[in-house]
């Protein structure tokens, strides 16, 4: 970042549409970080929009100097040098770890006006003046790398490694300004080299900044993943209270209720008979309905029984409320999977076949069972009407169409699958497929 040149070529040609290539380049770099902190609003971008600005204004000044031979000018670009590694390490470390103002930076930042002061003005050695200073800035810049080699190492972001790599070598590309580049050695090489290292910082703050949001928004997603598992928990478990409830109090009452009016039957005027023989046959008909309210709200089959009992169970219900024919085709036996995702494949089939009575018009249901490697597929096709031309599963869920995208949701909080298409048959396939134990144990 120090291109300090001898008086002897500061009026050449070339060094100044060097120096002005490397200020546009620099402004460009400074627009572009204004406009991603704008838009994203994260510190270590405002720090970036600081160091270039910075940068073009040293890049300015040096310019300035190249025309003028000030010495004043090459006092402010030692300044601007200096402050800028120091912006370069303060967007490092607020990218890393956000830290709090304190007083002592103070001092930090006025370490460069004090030495500029000295370097230009009360040094007359060169090497005394310019080799602290390149020190300085090499070992700024080389930490500024080092930060993001340690963020590289921890979560391996492409662009904390494209920073790293050129932070490091621009700290060495420092090292040269006593050999080479004060010596007319590297005018205007030495520039267009800055130039690269402008550019690859660009690409690197881009991708870093791709990286950032690509991390953000996967744990965005885990975090709504872990929401939505918790909310569908607390569902289970509030139909299982209400299935508890109703089997232990109300169908027993109603059971109650059936016994008492056989012994009032026993005992009353044979005229009374046919209404009380209606009464009992009421009853009769509130105890299934019952019964088949805790079955939907929670499968008693499925905790005694198991998975594919519970299916069978819910196909033969299906084809006595429906009327439609179902086939189930299952193996004997299917390899083990979680609770979980036991009764999300029972509540994916329960919600697959309302689908079929709602919407499809379809006569024949086909259930299958299927173990596909370390996951375990549960497939529903109908040869119904099919799905609605330009079909879109997110638009139907802002509708209020909310059993497929309930069925998506139970998937996704197992890390299971779960797909929409038609069928070879014109009407519509369901297929969803959850994790086996064993899967999910290795």
């Amino acid at each position: 970042m120090d291109q300090t040149p001898t008086a002897g070529t500061a009026g050449t040609v070339q060094e100044v549409q060097a120096a002005a290539l490397l200020a546009a380049i620099t402004l460009g770099l400074a627009i572009l970080c204004f406009f991603l902190y704008r838009r994203y609003r994260k510190p270590f971008l405002a720090w970036w929009v600081v160091a270039w600005g910075l940068y073009l204004a040293r890049g300015v000044v040096i310019g300035t100097f190249l025309v003028t031979s000030d010495r004043l000018l090459l006092y402010f670009h030692q300044v601007a040098t200096g402050w800028t590694a120091l912006a370069l390490l303060g967007a490092a470390l607020a990218f890393t770890r956000p830290r709090q103002w304190r007083p002592m930076y103070v001092w930090v930042i006025l370490l460069p006006v004090i030495w500029a002061y000295v370097t230009i003005y009360l040094l007359n050695n060169f090497l005394l003046a310019a080799g602290p200073t390149v020190l300085l800035l090499s070992g700024v810049t080389l930490w500024t790398g080092w930060i993001f080699v340690r963020h590289w190492r921890g979560v391996r972001a492409p662009g904390a490694g494209i920073l790293a790599a050129t932070f490091c070598l621009w700290s060495l590309h420092h090292l040269d300004y006593p050999i080479l580049r004060a010596r007319g050695a590297w005018s205007p090489w030495g520039y267009y080299l800055d130039i690269l290292f402008l550019l690859a910082t660009g690409a690197g703050i881009l991708v870093l900044v791709e990286d950032e949001l690509r991390s953000e928004h996967a744990d965005l997603t885990g975090r709504l993943a872990r929401l939505s598992a918790g909310l569908l928990e607390q569902y289970e478990a509030e139909r299982r209270r209400l299935s508890l409830e109703l089997h232990d109090e109300t169908a027993q009452v109603f059971t109650a209720v059936k016994l008492q009016l056989g012994v009032l039957r026993e005992r009353s005027d044979r005229a009374l008979t046919p209404a009380l023989t209606d009464i009992d046959g009421l009853i009769d008909t509130g105890i299934q309905s019952i019964r088949r309210i805790t079955n939907q709200l929670r499968p008693s089959l499925l905790d005694d029984l198991g998975l594919l009992p519970a299916l069978r169970s819910l196909g033969d219900d299906f084809v006595e409320r429906s009327g439609v024919r179902l086939t189930l085709e299952a193996p004997q036996t299917v390899p083990p999977v979680s609770a979980r995702a036991e009764l999300a494949l029972f509540r994916a089939m329960q919600e697959a076949l309302a689908n079929v009575v709602r919407h499809a018009g379809a006569k024949h249901v086909r259930v299958g069972v299927i173990p596909d490697g370390r996951r375990l597929a549960l497939e529903v096709e109908d040869d119904g009407r099919g799905l609605p031309p330009g079909f879109d599963l997110e638009r139907g869920e802002r509708e209020g169409h909310l059993g497929l995208a309930g069925m998506r949701e139970r998937m996704s909080a197992l890390q299971g699958e779960f797909h929409v298409r038609p069928a070879a048959s014109g009407g519509t396939v369901v297929r969803v497929a959850v994790p086996c134990a064993a899967a999910d144990m290795a």
